[in-house]
């Protein structure tokens, strides 16, 4: 396998060894933080196309895809998507 040379702080040291077990080395760290982060990751790509899209809509005044909603349906809306992250 072949290696590279990166330069970290000491923080970053620091906080990557908090991370790893004994027998973990930074490598398996940073791909563990890796994978974690892919499949955690909010939005792929096309996602984020489309709702900067959506957003650059907004922004220009486009009102078609924008619909009023209370207060109480937002949170009704977010507790419900809660629930399904926990169940998930």
């Amino acid at each position: 396998m072949m290696t590279k040379t990166i330069k970290i702080s000491v923080s970053t040291h620091n906080a990557l060894s908090e991370l790893a077990s004994k027998k973990d080395t930074f490598n398996d760290v940073i791909n563990r933080l890796i994978d974690y982060y892919i499949e955690n990751e909010e939005f792929s790509d096309e996602e984020a196309e489309f709702y900067n899209k959506e957003i650059e809509n907004f922004e220009r005044g486009n009102l078609n895809n924008v619909s009023e909603i209370t207060l109480e349906e937002l949170d009704e809306r977010i507790t419900l998507l809660e629930q399904e992250i926990k169940h998930d």
